[in-house]
């Protein structure tokens, strides 16, 4: 088993897409990246659709495994739409799938009316011909003269089967059965992110990955005296020089080529390396992506046997994809060079340079514009091969979507418009979505072509509500501080100023985190609605022109919505004195007194009967009403209100979306389901903050004044480096620890203040002793102690130096637990664990283990 000097089992280019390349030295593999799929627009479309995705698959590690399996015929899903990747798989189903990914479908139709040589195997069968192709070739072997052809896969079966189609012979391979196949899996990468689970049935969407990660290995065979040699998809030997060859090329080929146009033509066809080249009908722009996002990039493309395109999949190097500000571009002699960033930097590009404007294709004597944002995707040698020219329609605020036949029209509330085809890239925080998961309001940057169409949306919902504390400078940019936080202000001539400062209102983000757009806080009111603070049972004289009128006067005193304010009005309707406590809309005579009629009465909101808050969100609240629950539409002219009733000490003050919570209490004033008013009566007791399981990266310590301080730790929590707040004394304890120690940060859910208080910790030297694994169950018993590893379990890899650690597998427990390498000597493996305090079946799970390397 190999090690690195990061990971006990090695996962080189485990995230990375396949990718192939000619030499007889290296074969380069690597897997096709799983990206979360965009939903389909929810319109028509005109252009050619790809293949459809099982649902059951979209955003999951196996969705690009599926993908390339279905669009190469090896497997496939099932008529409602979907994949079952949970599902068992039997041994006559996977007899059938390693057959065609090995190319021998034709053999298997050819053999369907062969004898079996199998007792249980009936002639002619749908199954037959594929068992008998797989034993006449050593791929499948049965049980004393039975197949089992309706018995369910185990794990190591399925690795013996497809180790065994590449090549390797069992009796050549070191170790016993089942070690000897999962070592050579293991040493040829074919896991990849798939954990070891021997004694397990192999699960549908297991399959689909294992056979999608031999696709890229290379075919073995063995010399007269049983050498391993590289042979050919015929099984030929590979003379010195040639290219090795892996197993896709049984069913086709796989090159690498660049994007060069942003969609399919009419026709169906790709543009790569500059040409069109037609697709298959099963056609896939694996992981969700859109062609138009990968341009310019350099891209895996995988062929079938008839040379059309089967798989796009993105295989451009993050690193060789360079953001900048244009310069110009130069030619110098016979070769070319694009400036960027004030000539900070100078990038040869290639002779075949291809160029966009928009995504519009532009010839190579294009005259580049200073200050232009571009994008240059680089070869693996570092030159230019295609300059992107990105013209954003930047900061502006998306008003409505209207949908037609074959492309939905978005207007902006700058008076813009452009359209969305099926093309195009659209996402949101970062995130790739559907057209219809963008609303009124969301800040967007868009990227139009010629045609009008949008090639990328990029959005961006980030609001922020509250007080204008301060109007500054910083350099030229004009400053608006809000919750003691600086934000920069695109400005549009409509900007705020000192004469602000107090007001409360909603400020829209764009991705970069800047203000382009604010609004007051809440909807603004022009009603007369009222909470009615005191409506006396008695009545009372009044003075009207200096005559003092009998006590048939009701007063009423109440907050008018309109004015922000408390006033004092009359009525003399006795059923007044049942709107205390009450939203109501008010009527006024022309003396301005309250004028009652029986609707209005009966329309009043009781304050007191309020209900829970079970869900919110931007456009939705749902409240807990008893039997069921109530949901009430949301959008921009809700109002919301925060009351304390109280009788003579009720108050209300103006809120805003962000005052309404789950478990929250509130009353609402709807109409045809759309909440008018969300009256907030009581906060609910805020949820204690979520236990953080990780490694001690550090701690700090920011002065807010002479007296007080605020502090946060950084916690490795999932590889990532992440900041979380904490009081003094977990800052104190925090100090006392050392880098890597495992810790485990609580919320004492006593004072709520959004802070951890609590350190649990595991000093990084505190190492088990002993350690066994079950792989059949995920759990391990370390120096006496069973915790259970589940899928929120972190694993990290590191020496006994710790100089840096990196993201480990249960695979790296299985190693560490091997007998033959745990002890005290070199190349030996210690664990520390930390409880996360949570337990499955009396068992504690493992919040944290480190496996550390000697």
């Amino acid at each position: 088993m190999r090690e690195t000097s990061n990971s006990l089992v090695s996962k080189e280019n485990s995230q990375q897409p396949k990718h192939f390349r000619g030499g007889k030295t290296k074969v380069m593999k690597k897997k096709l990246a799983a990206f979360a799929l965009a939903s389909a627009l929810v319109i028509p479309t005109a252009v050619p659709a790809f293949a459809a995705t099982p649902s059951d698959v979209v955003g999951k590690p196996v969705q690009s495994a599926v993908e390339e399996l279905s669009a190469l015929g090896i497997i496939q899903g099932y008529e409602d739409g979907t994949f079952k990747p949970d599902n068992a798989i039997t041994r006559a189903e996977l007899a059938k799938i390693i057959v065609i990914a090995t190319g021998n479908e034709t053999a298997a139709s050819l053999m369907q009316n062969v004898k079996p040589s199998y007792k249980d195997v009936k002639a002619n069968a749908w199954y037959t011909g594929y068992i008998n192709v797989a034993t006449t070739k050593g791929i499948i072997q049965g049980y004393n003269g039975n197949y089992r052809p309706s018995d369910n896969v185990k794990f190591e079966e399925v690795v013996a089967i497809i180790v065994r189609a590449l090549g390797y012979q069992d009796k050549y391979l070191s170790g016993s059965w089942p070690y000897n196949v999962l070592l050579q899996a293991d040493e040829i990468g074919l896991f990849g992110n798939i954990d070891i689970a021997t004694g397990t049935l192999a699960n549908r969407g297991i399959v689909a990955e294992l056979t999608s990660n031999a696709l890229g290995e290379t075919l073995v065979g063995y010399d007269a005296d049983g050498n391993q040699v590289d042979v050919d998809k015929n099984g030929k030997v590979i003379t010195t020089g040639s290219p090795l060859v892996p197993l896709i090329n049984k069913l086709g080929s796989s090159a690498d080529k660049v994007l060069t146009a942003a969609s399919l033509n009419s026709d169906k066809e790709v543009g790569l390396n500059g040409s069109r080249e037609d697709t298959a009908a099963s056609f896939f722009v694996t992981g969700g992506k859109k062609l138009a996002g990968l341009l310019g990039h350099t891209v895996s493309v995988l062929y079938n046997k008839d040379g059309d395109v089967l798989a796009v999949t993105d295989a451009q190097d993050a690193k060789n994809i360079v953001v900048a500000t244009s310069d110009a571009i130069n030619d110098v002699g016979d070769s070319t060079y694009i400036e960027v960033n004030d000539g900070a930097k100078e990038y040869e590009a290639l002779s075949n340079l291809f160029i966009y404007d928009n995504t519009d294709s532009q010839a190579n004597t294009y005259d580049l514009a200073n200050g232009k944002e571009v994008v240059l995707q680089l070869n693996g040698d570092g030159k230019v091969q295609a300059l992107l020219v990105n013209d954003w329609d930047a900061n502006i605020l998306l008003d409505e979507v209207v949908a037609y036949n074959d492309y939905s029209r978005v207007t902006t509330k700058n008076g813009g418009t452009f359209k969305v085809v099926s093309s195009s890239a659209i996402s949101l925080n970062g995130e790739a979505v559907a057209l219809a998961d963008l609303k009124e309001d969301d800040v967007i940057n868009v990227l139009v072509n010629d045609a009008g169409e949008a090639i990328n949306v990029v959005a961006t919902r980030n609001v922020v509500t509250g007080k204008l504390e301060s109007v500054g400078l910083s350099g030229s940019d004009v400053t608006y501080q809000v919750g003691g936080k600086s934000y920069v202000a695109i400005q549009d001539g409509d900007d705020l100023t000192a004469a602000n400062i107090g007001t409360e209102y909603t400020y829209y983000l764009n991705k970069d985190g800047k203000i382009v757009y604010y609004a007051t806080a809440s909807a603004v009111d022009n009603s007369q609605y009222a909470v009615v603070y005191e409506a006396p049972d008695a009545p009372v004289s009044r003075l009207i022109d200096g005559e003092v009128t009998l006590p048939v006067w009701y007063k009423v005193v109440y907050y008018s919505l309109k004015d922000s304010k408390k006033v004092t009005a009359y009525t003399k309707d006795a059923d007044v004195i049942t709107l205390d406590e009450k939203l109501i809309e008010l009527k006024f005579d022309g003396d301005g007194n309250i004028a009652l009629t029986p609707a209005q009465v009966s329309a009043a909101v009781n304050l007191n009967a309020a209900y829970e808050v079970n869900e919110v969100t931007a456009t939705k609240l749902t409240v807990e009403t008893g039997a069921t629950d109530m949901n009430y539409v949301l959008n921009s002219n809700t109002i919301y209100l925060k009351v304390t009733v109280d009788g003579a000490d009720t108050t209300v003050a103006v809120g805003a979306a962000a005052d309404v919570s789950k478990g929250d209490e509130v009353v609402v004033k709807a109409e045809a389901g759309v909440a008018k008013y969300v009256v907030v009566t009581s906060d609910g007791d805020a949820a204690d903050l979520p236990a953080v399981n990780g490694l001690l990266v550090s701690t700090k310590k920011v002065a807010t004044s002479a007296t007080e301080s605020t502090y946060s730790a950084f916690i490795k929590v999932d590889g990532e480096d992440k900041e979380f707040a904490i009081d003094g004394d977990a800052y104190t304890t925090l100090n006392t620890l050392t880098k890597y120690d495992l810790v485990k940060l609580t919320d004492d859910g006593v004072a709520n203040n959004a802070l951890y208080e609590d350190v649990a910790h595991v000093a990084r030297t505190a190492e088990a002793g002993t350690l066994t694994v079950d792989n059949a169950t995920k759990t391990i018993v370390a120096a006496g102690a069973n915790y259970v590893v589940t899928a929120d379990t972190q694993i990290y890899v590191t020496q006994d130096t710790f100089d840096s650690v990196s993201v480990g597998s249960f695979t790296d427990l299985r190693v560490a637990a091997d007998g033959t390498n745990y002890g005290t000597g070199a190349n030996q493996y210690k664990v520390v664990v930390q409880a996360s305090g949570v337990s499955y079946g009396g068992i504690a799970e493992a919040g944290v283990i480190i496996v550390k390397a000697y």
